[in-house]
């Protein structure tokens, strides 16, 4: 089984960045895409579904080529003004018109150091994905207080966010 994961955060030291690392230590099948960064930003005129020659991106071609060899796919998203990260977004909107996304199974997962844990982005994530599945998200999971449960390096050391790490893969 392939599992892809996206952190909506280009953070060096981002908690959802960290949560990823965790679970792929939990599961040698997961592996983190460090490309959103690299995406330029969507322009449906340069969008390969939109194009006859496929002459989009190389970059944008090979994030899209990941998604369609996943199974699986685990988003890890922050919280910015009630919103998840532009970077994210902008990721996901390379994927509208292409399809790649129909039928995936998805993981939603949020984090944040509030005692929300990132609820709102959460929610926004889970509605477009449904647009981009055709599916309603099912496995979800909200870390709140992130820096009371990972540490400087990186590392959980929470039992019960590990617990609840553990359980999202059991799911799969």
């Amino acid at each position: 089984m392939k599992i892809l994961a996206i952190s909506g955060s280009l953070r060096a030291k981002s908690f959802n960045t960290s949560i990823l690392k965790t679970l792929q230590l939990l599961n040698s099948d997961v592996e983190i895409c460090t490309s959103i960064g690299k995406l330029p930003f969507f322009n449906p005129d340069l969008d390969d579904e939109n194009l006859e020659d496929n002459s989009a991106p190389l970059v944008v071609q090979k994030f899209k080529q990941k998604i369609i060899l996943s199974d699986v796919i685990i988003f890890s998203t922050p919280e910015y003004a009630f919103e998840i990260s532009g970077v994210l977004k902008n990721a996901l909107e390379w994927l509208v018109s292409s399809g790649v996304m129909d039928g995936k199974k998805v993981i939603v997962i949020s984090a944040s150091t509030s005692g929300m844990g990132g609820d709102k982005a959460n929610e926004v994530l889970c509605n477009l994905l449904k647009v981009l599945t055709g599916k309603e998200v099912t496995l979800r999971l909200m870390v709140d207080r992130a820096n009371k449960k990972i540490d400087d390096n990186g590392k959980v050391h929470n039992a019960v966010l590990l617990n609840d790490l553990s359980r999202l893969l059991a799911y799969i």
